[in-house]
């Protein structure tokens, strides 16, 4: 997340200076919502490669932070071979030299020639250890050697860290990937690590959105059933653990089996944006896909009130330019797509505290122009943002403050997500295995709670019930993870 700041502060680690150079973060894909849900789209090349070979003729990789399907027979479409191959001949160059890593005692062999899939992350490979050839595993090969030039490096790569801590501490359950481990890889000679390889569990399946829509418009109740029983006690097991998972959805959950039945294995995978809530700590980022976004989650991040309500809008107040006296605040990207600006911080007896400023809450106006928009840093690769009239971005806008200036903030909900985010997503799991269709048009129905009960009229009483149960605005109204097992549906 991109993080500007002004003044000559320094709150919660980040040093407040109108100077500040800014560090882009990744552009969030826009994502339709109302599709089928065997055209809904997962991480990394696992949905293309699904739709390619379809759950009959694939091999799925359970790897942190994405999920992979490879077809035995035919995996990918010929254009998607040759970018796989492409990219896996430009890292055989680096690769090779770290082809064996691991524990001395036993360490693993990646199979270079063996690649099963490219995500944004890094590239997948099969492996074994050198003492048994014959036994497969994936490892993901994260090249950390490409950030060590980036002025954020060590912000990055501890974020690597952290979701590999994250994967770690959940291991031990049937119904979440096993994560046979990770290791930093040297070069000979070297103490500074190249590579970060997470090495993960092969399984013969692939995940559950290619089932859905294998020959039939929706999983039968019985099946449906099954999948549900064992999301739960992975995401209880996980949630045991102080762990929140942000992404469930059925890209997300490995069928392990060349058939879905009701007796199929069934793992949470993708561990990617999975957050730590040790210490009673509460998730504020909003992170995930939209469409299984919680509302609470969805309201905060594109700034939408529910239906009947309205967020209360402060100011203009006035600040002294940063080059005089801090304005007592910090600012952050607003948005995972790098659009807009919220306060982030805000200093005890400085300008902003003295006007009421929360912390958290939306910066709509600077100097009366709207910003709610704009992107927080310049994007060079859009179109016409080289050019003297091209894209305004926020940091240009704070980085020309001389001047007094005015701003304008809307009242955003406290972002304190709690493990009730999974249960809702949950909820949208099931309407899509009883339905194969997502329940909710666009992020404004969301918000409003509101889905369409139409695709469900086949569906039992009790299997309603349970997802109207899961689909509840207020977190602390919505069921619980005890009460979804207790059930009527589940009996």
């Amino acid at each position: 997340m991109n993080t500007r700041t002004l003044g000559g502060l320094v709150l919660g680690g980040v040093a407040l200076h109108a100077s500040q150079t800014f560090t882009a973060g990744p552009q969030a894909p826009s994502n339709p919502l109302r599709q089928p849900a065997g055209q809904l789209r997962g991480t990394g090349a696992a949905t293309t490669a699904a739709g390619a070979a379809g759950p009959q003729t694939t091999l799925a990789v359970a790897a942190a932070g994405c999920s992979f399907v490879l077809g035995a027979a035919r995996a990918v479409k010929s254009s998607s071979s040759k970018r796989a191959a492409r990219v896996a001949q430009r890292a055989l160059g680096s690769i090779e030299q770290f082809k064996v890593f691991g524990p001395p005692e036993d360490p693993f062999v990646i199979e270079t020639d063996k690649v099963l899939g490219v995500g944004g992350q890094g590239t997948v490979y099969l492996c074994h250890r050198q003492s048994a050839p014959d036994t497969k595993y994936a490892v993901k090969t994260i090249p950390i050697w490409r950030l060590l030039m980036d002025p954020s490096s060590e912000e990055k790569i501890a974020t690597i860290r952290k979701e590999t801590e994250v994967l770690m501490k959940i291991q031990g359950h049937p119904n979440v990937c096993t994560c046979i481990g990770c290791y930093d890889a040297f070069r000979p000679g070297t103490s500074e690590a190249q590579y970060i390889m997470i090495v993960m569990e092969l399984v013969d399946g692939g995940e559950l959105a290619s089932y859905i829509k294998d020959g039939q418009p929706y999983l039968t109740e019985d099946v449906a059933k099954s999948v549900l029983k064992q999301t739960c006690a992975g995401l209880q097991f996980i949630h045991g653990k102080d762990v929140v998972h942000r992404d469930l959805k059925v890209e997300n959950l490995l069928v392990c089996g060349k058939q879905l039945t009701a007796t199929t294995p069934v793992k949470l995978i993708d561990f990617g944006v999975a957050k730590s809530l040790a210490g009673g700590t509460m998730a504020r980022s909003c992170v995930g896909t939209t469409e299984i976004m919680a509302p609470e989650l969805v309201g905060a991040k594109l700034m939408i009130a529910p239906k009947g309500k309205s967020m209360k809008s402060h100011g203009p107040y006035t600040f002294k330019p940063p080059s005089v006296m801090s304005p007592g605040f910090g600012i952050m990207t607003q948005r995972p797509d790098g659009k807009g600006a919220m306060v982030n911080g805000i200093e005890p007896g400085g300008q902003a505290a003295g006007h009421g400023i929360g912390d958290g809450w939306a910066i709509s106006h600077i100097n009366g122009t709207e910003i709610l928009e704009m992107p927080f840093v310049k994007d060079f690769n859009e179109m016409g943002a080289g050019t003297k009239s091209g894209v305004t971005a926020i940091a240009e806008i704070l980085g020309s403050l001389s001047a007094d200036f005015t701003c304008q903030f809307v009242e955003l909900p406290k972002r304190e997500f709690t493990k009730q985010v999974d249960l809702w997503s949950l909820g949208v799991t099931l309407y899509i295995m009883l339905s194969g269709v997502t329940p909710f048009k666009d992020e404004q129905a969301i918000v409003n709670g509101e889905y369409d009960e139409g695709p469900l009229a086949h569906c039992s009483p009790d299997a309603k019930s349970l997802v109207k149960g899961l689909l509840v605005l207020d977190p602390a109204e919505r069921m619980t993870l005890d009460q979804v097992l207790a059930h009527p549906f589940l009996k």
